[in-house]
């Protein structure tokens, strides 16, 4: 059970880094405490599901356990308003109650999010070719435009 439960929340990570673009640490649980990510993440599936997020600032690089602690009580009350079901200490037995209960709703928060659309490379380079020859196409034409007639 302890394997699966690892392998489970590096799927989790790998899920939050995608939809998020961000690098999150290998220890979860430091990552998520502050809450910020948790926000996002919420605001991820529903826009402004969490109007107010508490971040660390470059002069204040650590929040407070107040800011931490609201952060991550608008999270919980963010997924409440999108019917995300409430997990209990029995679902996952091993960890802390409150971090078994922010996996919990991460988990099933993740699950109600609209799947990520990743582009293909042989999508993402005709895009480059379009783009590249508009902006040749374009350049051309104000040359020719600008050009002194012969």
């Amino acid at each position: 059970p302890t394997q699966l439960r690892s392998v489970d929340l590096s799927v989790s990570v790998q899920n939050i880094e995608a939809r998020l673009k961000v690098s999150l640490p290998s220890d979860l649980g430091a990552a998520l405490t502050d809450g910020v990510v948790l926000c996002h993440l919420a605001n991820h599936v529903r826009p402004r599901s969490v109007p107010s997020i508490h971040v660390p600032s470059p002069a204040v690089p650590k929040l407070t356990m107040a800011k931490c602690r609201r952060n991550v009580e608008n999270f919980l009350e963010a997924c409440r308003r999108m019917g995300v079901p409430q997990v209990t200490h029995t679902h996952i037995q091993l960890m802390r109650p409150v971090m078994s209960r922010i996996y919990g709703t991460v988990g099933m928060l993740l699950s109600m999010a609209p799947p990520i659309i990743s582009p293909s490379p042989q999508i993402q380079l005709a895009g480059f070719a379009l783009f590249y020859l508009s902006v040749m196409s374009v350049l051309c034409a104000i040359y020719v435009h600008l050009a002194p007639h012969v």
